[in-house]
């Protein structure tokens, strides 16, 4: 009997990084050395969002309380609280504030 695995791939900021469907986004962008915001790590602050360019992302049963409804219709995610779904683009995570 084979373990079935899925290994899914993040294009984020010219890498391809390999992703665990059970890490969040947020972790795997620590793992790999991209500079992120990160105070809360619950979906709340909107520190760590970034732009969701293909792919689908679950939330799983949280809901990302950190967004604007105007930042989800641009495609704006929360790492902190997202999985991956299928491959994913992603742009670079917002070091600013708006």
């Amino acid at each position: 009997m084979t373990e079935n695995t899925t290994t899914l791939w993040v294009d984020l900021n010219g890498e391809r990084l390999r992703c665990d469907p059970s890490q969040t986004l947020l972790q795997l962008m620590n793992e790999a050395g991209i500079s992120t915001r990160q105070p809360c790590r619950n979906g709340v602050c909107n520190q760590c969002r970034c732009r969701l360019l293909r792919g689908e992302i679950t939330y799983h049963h949280r809901k990302p309380h950190g967004l604007w409804q105007k930042q989800i219709d641009e495609g704006f995610i929360l790492p902190c609280i997202a999985h991956a779904c299928t491959d994913l683009v992603l742009e670079p995570p917002v070091l600013k504030p708006d």
